[in-house]
């Protein structure tokens, strides 16, 4: 199927220069607590003009060779924008919410649940879903790979706006509630560690220095893409969606588990995931994006 995309901006090229907008007013009202903070500005500024030039100019040029850059290029985004949240978040909103989330937890549970969930605590069931919380980085890149290789190429620029969306929104929320998570703040009062087998310490710490502390609990990024993961998977390939199935509902059962998350991470992590769902097809269409079908 021809490209039909190719020449012009794709809706995510559309999509990320917006986010990268609304992160560059956000750094102007905050310069006073943001150094260098011009140089944000620039960089976000030439990401946007990257963007531009690659849909107009460069890709065209590099024939086959820039339809994949343009293909798979916003996944180079992914790390560059979130790793700069870690440093830009308690700058842009210097004050963490954990206390009025747990608060909202221990209000309709009447306990919270990282420490109720002590009762199940087992080293074995630990190292299983702390393996498949680490998995969460590649269901959007398998279902973008089985589009790509089908040659459903609308349905694949469809699905990369959709993860671009997701991701983007999601850092918004972490911009606007800023939270660092039960195992912190509520490590005083949990009465046992989580302990696991062989993997367990391994994938936590590199987990942990890969994304630093970043504030990214509000709403719960990983129910929200692997929600979107499992629905459009079942939307356009249900072969790839019924392997998906166990393993991406492991992964949103391990947040809490494993305290990353509130529960209310993972309902508003719901919620976003509906709302794009609800709204995506118009916005792609409104984008500039064609009309994508179910199968």
């Amino acid at each position: 199927m021809k490209d039909i995309y190719f020449k012009r901006l794709y809706a995510v090229d559309k999509i990320i220069i917006a986010y990268l907008t609304i992160l560059s007013v956000l750094i102007l009202f905050s310069t006073e607590r943001i150094e260098r903070w011009y140089l944000f500005i620039i960089i976000h500024t030439l990401a946007s003009l990257f963007f531009v030039a690659l849909a107009k100019w460069i890709a065209p040029w590099l024939g086959t060779a820039g339809r994949y850059i343009r293909g798979w290029n916003a996944l180079l985004v992914i790390p560059l924008t979130y790793k700069e949240l870690e440093y830009l978040i308690p700058r842009i909103h210097p004050r963490d919410y954990d206390w009025q989330l747990a608060a909202i937890d221990y209000h309709v549970f009447g306990v919270h649940p990282t420490i109720w969930l002590e009762r199940w605590l087992w080293p074995p069931l630990t190292e299983f879903f702390q393996i498949f919380y680490a998995t969460y980085y590649f269901y959007p890149l398998i279902l973008g790979i089985v589009l790509w290789r089908k040659g459903w190429l609308v349905k694949f620029h469809f699905w990369v706006m959709i993860l671009m969306l997701g991701l983007l929104t999601s850092y918004l929320g972490y911009l606007a509630v800023p939270a660092i998570g039960p195992r912190f703040i509520l490590a005083d009062q949990q009465t046992q560690p989580l302990t696991g087998i062989f993997l367990y310490e391994v994938i936590r710490t590199t987990l942990d220095k890969a994304e630093g502390i970043t504030r990214d609990c509000f709403p719960s990024g990983h129910t929200e893409l692997t929600l979107l993961v499992l629905y459009y998977s079942w939307r356009f390939h249900k072969p790839t969606f019924k392997w998906f199935l166990i393993p991406c509902s492991t992964i949103i059962l391990s947040t809490v588990y494993l305290r990353y998350h509130y529960v209310v991470d993972i309902v508003a992590g719901f919620f976003f995931a509906l709302a794009i769902v609800l709204t995506a097809n118009w916005l792609h269409r409104k984008l500039g994006g064609e009309e994508v079908s179910n199968f």
